[in-house]
Parts: structure tokens; C-alpha cells; sequence
């Protein structure tokens, strides 16, 4: 099983580099990586990372056996995959999206909202999309909203305020 690190959002150079947004936030990340995965056409191929340059939120990279800019042509919107087991640790209050949907939802009352469906990145802060098949409630994924999040019970619990559910 992979899980998804970063996306290659455009080339950069002529000599086969790539420029690399990651998902965590965390660039540093792709310096310590020697090799990355990347589906083509059903196949997931290995890439071993030869030179990581990096910048703010992404990182500039150049793959072994890339040394063009027509060679890394077909590397734009590939996402960048390592094994599960080696994705990165996050502080205690961060969470991997794929971790929290279809996280149960409840109120601080203890009454079931729903699945949790989907989060949305909207830049400020995610906004998570909770549906129980009869109506959907959209919650900022902040603290004010949310009380607790626990991946062991899979549960969340939130706090709504008067016109957050019809």
C-alpha cells in the first residue's frame, strides 16, 4: 500500500528537473528520500531521486536517468508515492486526510451528524463534509468546531453553532 507525499506541478530547467508541491507541508521531506513511486498506465514504477533542491512548500527534483526537460515532460501531475510504512510522523494534532474520512461524527451531546465524506482544502483552514444520507453539514476544521478527533475509536466530535445544520 502507497500513500500519496507530493505532486509534480511543472518542470523546472533543462535539465530534467521537476518542481514538487508537497501535501504535508513539509519539503524537508523529499531530502530525506532516496526513491519514490509513480503510477503509469496501471503500473507503479520506482524512481530514485538523484538531486532534491529545496523551496519553501515544494522542492525542486531531479530522478536518475531524467536529464532533460523532454524526459520529464510525461512526470507533470504525477503524484509522488512512498510505502505506507514510511510515511512521515505528525504532531499530535495533525492529521492525514485519508485517516479521517469515514471518521462517525458526533456533537458534543452525543448525537450521531455522520460520515465523515470528505475534506476540502480550502487554504485557511479544511472544511470537513459530514453526511448521514439524508443531509450534509460543512465544519471548518478548526478547533472551535472541533472538539476531539480520535483515529483509534474512529470517532469526531464537534461543536456546531445555530445554523450549521438545517
Amino acid at each position: 500500500m502507497f500513500i500519496a507525499i507530493g505532486k509534480i506541478i511543472k518542470l523546472h530547467g533543462i535539465k530534467g528537473y521537476v518542481k514538487v508541491v508537497s501535501y504535508s507541508g513539509i519539503s524537508e521531506r523529499f531530502s530525506e528520500l532516496t526513491s519514490v513511486y509513480m503510477e503509469f498506465k496501471g503500473e507503479t514504477r520506482c524512481f530514485i531521486l538523484e538531486d532534491v533542491i529545496l523551496d519553501d512548500n515544494s522542492a525542486n527534483i531531479k530522478f536518475k536517468n531524467i536529464n532533460t526537460r523532454e524526459e520529464a515532460v510525461p512526470l507533470v501531475r504525477k503524484e509522488l508515492l512512498v510505502p505506507y510504512e514510511e510515511r512521515i510522523k505528525l504532531p499530535a494534532d495533525i492529521f492525514f486526510i485519508h485517516d479521517l474520512i469515514g471518521l462517525q461524527v458526533f456533537d458534543i451531546n452525543g448525537n450521531y451528524l455522520g460520515l465523515l465524506k470528505d475534506v476540502f482544502q480550502m487554504g485557511g483552514n479544511d472544511v470537513y463534509q459530514v453526511n448521514d444520507g439524508k443531509r450534509e453539514i460543512l465544519i471548518p476544521g478548526v478547533s472551535e468546531f472541533v472538539k476531539e478527533i480520535s483515529l483509534k475509536e474512529k470517532k469526531m466530535t464537534v461543536q456546531l453553532i445555530e445554523g450549521m445544520v438545517e
